[in-house]
């Protein structure tokens, strides 16, 4: 085992020290991750578990699918060597690698691209923390089963002694649709027809509620934290749900520490979105530099 350094507290995001080196974390141990969303081959992923940096720059993010591993292809870029990622399930931290551990998909993650411009920036290690899940409602985070997954990860991150600064949530698409606008056209949908493929997406207020619940627990945890909204609201459509992204900036506007941290319904073309609504490379990379654009005076 290699000579582990042990720091003290974990600072606030964008605390920088110097003598990082990364030798001091990493352990000679292996681990292949079990989990069924990621694909098992002939090369089984291994990620190597590293002694938890108790100071150092750390970052979570959560939401559906454009939070989790969805990217594709994979980063190609070099990961720098004071990246890496703890994974809530296993309550340790690895070398970071795509895909990410503790989340869903089997793809790249928007925050690498973030992650790394920190971690170039910096000394110190930078940690990020990965718990969304693709495919999922803000209901059901705020009053179904992801209320308690996001209680387990929190706690999990908590007992570990890390201290994320920023949380970044990216979620709405699920919760958006614009086939159509008009709730009155319900009633003429025939008698015997499920109303669901009217298109019509949640309410702002139904959103910001649940939102808010989402934020609430966070703090709860964290109360020291910021955290980041992205407008999110398009997936395979050509038009904004503004409903939802009225209510992701009621919420950053209402709550302190709070704050848009991009404007991802923009990032929409041919060559940022490979199927209309997961990210490819360029697409993340203009993703993950708004939020540092949004984050960096944070890191200061």
């Amino acid at each position: 085992m290699n000579k582990v350094v042990i720091f003290g507290t974990v600072l606030a995001v964008g605390s920088y020290a110097i003598g990082y080196r990364s030798r001091d974390f990493v352990r000679d141990k292996l681990y292949i991750p079990l989990r069924s969303s990621i694909t098992k081959t002939k090369n089984e992923l291994k990620y190597k578990q590293v002694l938890c940096p108790k100071e150092g720059i750390v970052l979570a993010t959560f939401g559906q699918s454009n939070s989790a591993n969805s990217v594709m292809p994979v980063a190609s870029d070099v990961i720098p060597k004071n990246l890496f990622q703890y994974d809530w399930k296993t309550n340790k931290c690895y070398e970071y690698k795509e895909p990410l551990l503790g989340t869903t998909g089997n793809g790249g993650n928007v925050i690498t691209h973030t992650a790394s411009e920190i971690a170039k920036k910096t000394t110190k290690p930078v940690v990020v923390v990965p718990f969304g899940v693709g495919g999922t409602s803000v209901l059901e985070w705020a009053y179904g089963y992801l209320s308690y997954q996001q209680d387990i990860a929190l706690a999990s991150i908590k007992n570990s002694g890390l201290k994320p600064k920023v949380f970044l949530w990216h979620q709405g698409e699920s919760d958006a649709r614009v086939i159509g606008s008009n709730p009155n056209e319900l009633k003429n949908i025939p008698s015997f027809m499920k109303p669901e493929d009217t298109g019509l997406g949640l309410s702002k207020k139904s959103y910001a509620d649940a939102l808010q619940k989402v934020v609430d627990k966070t703090r709860e945890y964290f109360p020291e934290s910021y955290f980041g909204i992205a407008l999110v609201s398009r997936c395979s459509r050509s038009n904004q749900w503004e409903p939802i992204r009225e209510a992701q900036q009621q919420i950053a506007r209402t709550n302190d520490k709070t704050f848009i941290s991009a404007d991802s319904d923009k990032i929409y073309s041919e060559n940022t979105r490979y199927d209309k609504c997961h990210f490819s490379q360029e697409g993340a990379k203009k993703l993950g530099n708004k939020y540092y654009s949004s984050i960096s005076t944070m890191l200061k």
